[in-house]
């Protein structure tokens, strides 16, 4: 199966919470997702793109973790896509193991007044 999707067109980005982009997206069958991303800064320090997983469509959201190591110490910490610089971006996940993910966008230290845009798209396979 091979799709690709708008998730958001160029719009201001949100100041103090994360926001969704778009509808979640179904993953069944897919090996690959890439979320390509065209940020314009603004004000703001730069814009958090998270990547949350559902179970079920509109269920229980769970967001991306990974591992961080401080002082000897391991902890899973929410997975941040944080920018900082207007330009154009790609990041992919393999086989994100799950039936539903969506993406959401908000300013990364809640500072200044956000002008800066972003819009997102996607393709899977």
């Amino acid at each position: 199966m091979s799709a690709t999707g708008i998730l958001k067109a160029a719009g201001v980005i949100a100041k103090t919470t994360q926001t969704i982009m778009g509808a979640e997206i179904p993953t069944e069958n897919i090996e690959c997702i890439r979320l390509f991303i065209d940020y314009v800064k603004g004000d703001e320090t730069g814009v958090d793109v998270i990547m949350s997983m559902r179970r079920t469509s509109g269920g229980t959201s769970y967001v991306n973790q990974e591992w961080t190591s401080t002082g000897g110490v391991n902890a899973a910490v929410t997975e941040k896509i944080r920018l900082t610089a207007s330009g154009n971006y790609s990041f992919s996940w393999f086989y994100p193991c799950a039936d539903y993910i969506y993406f959401t966008q908000g300013g990364s230290n809640n500072d200044g007044t956000p002008t800066g845009t972003i819009a997102a798209s996607y393709t899977m396979e």
